[in-house]
């Protein structure tokens, strides 16, 4: 049935008689043009606007009404859609021709409901999960069971997150900040022999440890290798002094040595290396030879270069230095450190044995 207009205007609040008349008139044209009677009619819950049944949302307000045809509309994907490749440009499937229900608020009302029984049925499989239910269904309490395992599962992983992080900030603190002790050293002889100590001012150039020295003990600890060295200095913090035990010229002597960072030692050997280096003039392929008579060792020179400054100072081949600038010379790693630090233009004393004679030369170094 359609509703006159004095009825109307005793059921709705006058402000809104103008949207109701509207309303009124739509519907009476509805009618008369479309022979269908629109009889269901509902007010909205929010501002009590007569609305038609069929309406999702209150025109005047935007409530929200109730189920709509919409909402259990299918999504259906057609059998000529085009299947379309990353990149690739597709042909446009054919436009399908959109369902047109017929007018009139019964046919409407008949549409809807046979729309809603496809939708029921196409979901059935979703329905049997109970998903939606079962998730209403979930108790307060376990909520707050899960939620301290989930709190206590993140804070786990931010802190081995955060461990690796330290952990790794530590070894790259270790790596700037283990002890040095300047110079290199081999297992020989049961102990840990010295071949030479570089650059000037480390750890070992200040205990006075020289190439040739048989080290024996470290910090009161027994050294029999290079690897009982290594491990007793990787143990050793920065700054530390300690008694080191060696042997020279067989002669047991103990000396202070304070360790120094492998960080300091690397920048005294770039000063070094960057400064000018002395030259002798001889080859470095020494022979280390035991003096005859003696239980010293010292470098037999192999090749004197001639008009050098070694040669014109007197050495010749075959010549055994032991000394070279009041430091004794052991091993050849030493020998070439030595001349290295000698300054250019600079006279050092180097002490040989030819034979049996003990002689001194006075030799101007010249510029590597």
């Amino acid at each position: 049935m359609a509703y006159k207009g004095s009825e109307i205007e005793t059921r709705i609040h006058p402000t809104l008689l103008l949207s109701v008349r509207m309303f009124a008139m739509k519907t009476e044209a509805h009618r008369e043009t479309y022979g269908a009677s629109v009889h269901d009619v509902s007010a909205c819950p929010n501002c009590r606007t007569l609305m038609p049944s069929e309406m999702r949302f209150c025109r005047a307000c935007g409530c929200r009404l109730g189920e709509g045809v919409e909402e259990y509309t299918e999504t259906v994907r057609f059998d000529n859609a085009p299947h379309t490749a990353r990149n690739q440009k597709s042909k446009t499937a054919a436009p399908v021709p959109p369902i047109v229900p017929p007018f009139g608020a019964r046919n409407w009302a008949t549409f809807a409901h046979n729309t809603r029984e496809q939708a029921m049925s196409a979901t059935a499989g979703l329905s049997r999960l109970r998903v939606g239910r079962a998730c209403k269904r979930v108790p307060k309490w376990m909520i707050w069971v899960f939620l301290p395992i989930f709190a206590v599962t993140m804070l786990g992983s931010m802190s081995q997150r955060s461990s690796i992080r330290s952990r790794g900030r530590s070894a790259a603190m270790a790596s700037t900040t283990d002890a040095s002790l300047g110079g290199h050293y081999k297992t020989a002889q049961g102990a840990a022999l010295v071949q030479d100590v570089s650059p000037p001012g480390s750890a070992m150039d200040k205990a006075g440890l020289l190439g040739g020295d048989l080290i024996t003990s470290f910090d009161g600890k027994p050294v029999k290798s290079e690897s009982d060295l290594n491990n007793l200095l990787s143990s050793m913090p920065v700054g530390k002094t300690i008694d080191v035990t060696f042997t020279r010229d067989g002669e047991t002597k103990t000396v202070k040595l304070t360790t120094v960072s492998e960080k300091e030692n690397d920048r005294l050997a770039g000063i070094f290396d960057d400064g000018p280096k002395g030259f002798l003039g001889v080859e470095d392929n020494f022979k280390r030879v035991q003096v005859p008579g003696t239980n010293i060792y010292g470098m037999q020179l192999q090749d004197v270069y001639k008009n050098r400054p070694a040669y014109l100072a007197g050495l010749r081949d075959g010549d055994i230095v032991i000394e070279f600038n009041g430091t004794p010379i052991r091993t050849s790693e030493e020998f070439n450190a030595r001349i290295d630090r000698a300054a250019p233009g600079s006279t050092v004393k180097i002490v040989v044995m030819r034979g049996s004679d003990h002689q001194e030369y006075m030799v101007k170094m010249g510029e590597e």
